[in-house]
């Protein structure tokens, strides 16, 4: 007999009479390693990956049930056909109202931004929590739909991904991309910064960006840092402690230009920062302070090993060359 999209979903919706039900059963016995109906199958449950319910259970011991009262003839084909049913998909009455309801709900986008010397935690729905940390915007839909979980992010965020391979979680910030498969790490991209960093805690990612020759994909394993200079087009991967990474307020500046230092701890101390000799603002530092250290100590400490003069004023503070 030939099967059909039609057919198939007839069968699983207990729509055939006993003769075309049987018929149907030893047909999906006897060809159920045929590209062609494995094709067919994928077609009618691809959108459907979700767990059997009580319900769903009663109907297979209903099955079995059947299966053990039924003639020898048919015993075996019709145990084979259950289970192959069974495993491919859940019965297509819940499984096409299931697909209808994803499909029917809107998607709604909604926006949160963290407002300077703030944090704020996030649950996706897909069970992903993240931390945002000051000065960061993030947007997301009320429900992940198609083959990827997708968001937009500019700012500096601590992830821990909710694990799916099948369905990649997405974060787009301006010209770069970070994907995820389900993984602990930390993201900083802000739009008016030269540096992007990306460092993994454990799990995989992968950060694409922009090059001459089309997008370049850079793999991450645990313990990597991986920074992209926006200005120059490079990218350097380092191994690093995570250790040093506690949470978003410590800061790790890694071969960071002066200006998106204090870009930085404006946003976190909610003090003014000027720099008052221009020449000084690409001056880059390797520093990190994950102790809590107050502003005056982390400016203090940039002074002392980038030979700069801080000067406090009622406004903020002036940043000079000596």
């Amino acid at each position: 007999m030939a099967i059909n999209q039609k057919l198939l979903q007839d069968y699983f919706d207990g729509a055939l009479s006993g003769e075309d039900n049987l018929r149907v059963q030893q047909f999906l016995a006897e060809n159920w390693d045929n590209p062609e109906l494995v094709t067919l199958m994928d077609s009618q449950f691809d959108a459907c990956r979700i767990e059997p319910s009580a319900h769903d259970r009663k109907m297979l011991r209903e099955v079995r049930k059947n299966i053990q009262n039924s003639s020898p003839r048919y015993r075996v084909w019709m145990a084979a056909a259950a289970i192959i049913a069974f495993l491919l998909a859940i019965p297509a009455t819940m499984q096409l109202g299931y697909r209808m309801h994803r499909e029917a709900a809107p998607v709604e986008w909604q926006e949160l931004t963290v407002s300077n010397t703030e944090t704020a935690a996030l649950d996706l729905p897909d069970g992903t929590h993240l931390v945002l940390n000051a000065g960061s915007r993030i947007t997301w839909p009320s429900r992940f739909t198609g083959d990827s979980r997708e968001v937009f992010l500019e700012g500096e965020v601590l992830a821990q991904v909710a694990k799916d391979p099948e369905h990649p979680f997405i974060i787009h910030s301006g010209d770069v991309n970070v994907k995820v498969y389900g993984t602990t790490f930390e993201f900083k991209s802000f739009r008016n910064e030269t540096q992007v960093q990306l460092t993994l805690m454990e799990g995989a990612v992968s950060l694409d960006v922009p090059s001459s020759e089309g997008n370049r994909e850079i793999s991450l394993s645990p313990g990597d840092m991986a920074l992209y200079d926006r200005e120059a087009g490079d990218v350097s991967l380092t191994k690093v402690s995570v250790k040093r990474f506690p949470d978003v307020r410590s800061f790790s500046f890694y071969n960071t230009p002066l200006r998106d230092i204090v870009a930085e701890l404006e946003r976190n101390f909610g003090r003014r920062i000027v720099i008052g000799d221009a020449k000084i603002a690409d001056k880059r530092f390797l520093a990190f302070f994950t102790n809590g250290e107050s502003l005056d100590e982390i400016l203090s400490l940039l002074a002392k090993n980038g030979k700069l003069r801080i000067s406090p004023s009622e406004e903020g503070y002036y940043i000079y060359g000596r």
